[in-house]
């Protein structure tokens, strides 16, 4: 999701927890759009027939953040990468890994 006008995060559904889960580099919790985008998905769930109104909406520890401005975005990439391989023990990423990920990132894009 888009946070503000300069920040990405990532905003999953835990269906099996009945959760929304914010992975942010930033640790944004008291931003007023973060709700918003929730809401979005919750009308988006209830014309698939779920009731998540009584979902609560949560920020996983461990989540890396960020030490710099810039690598919001490849820490979304990373945290998604993470959840699909199931790979979540203590996301082993961290700030020090952003020049080579911004690099393999780069590599993959150009082939």
């Amino acid at each position: 999701m888009h946070v503000g006008t300069s920040h990405w995060a990532l905003l999953v559904i835990n269906i099996k927890e009945k959760e929304f889960h914010v992975y942010d580099s930033l640790r944004n919790k008291d931003r007023p759009d973060i709700p918003q985008y929730v809401d979005i998905l919750r009308t988006y769930m209830k014309g698939r027939d779920i009731d998540s109104d009584n979902w609560s909406l949560r920020y996983p520890d461990p989540c890396p953040q960020q030490g710099s401005g810039d690598d919001c975005a490849i820490f979304t990439c990373k945290y998604m990468e993470c959840l699909a391989r199931r790979d979540t023990q203590g996301f082993p990423f961290s700030q020090d890994d952003m020049p080579i990920m911004r690099a393999r990132f780069a590599l993959h894009f150009i082939k």
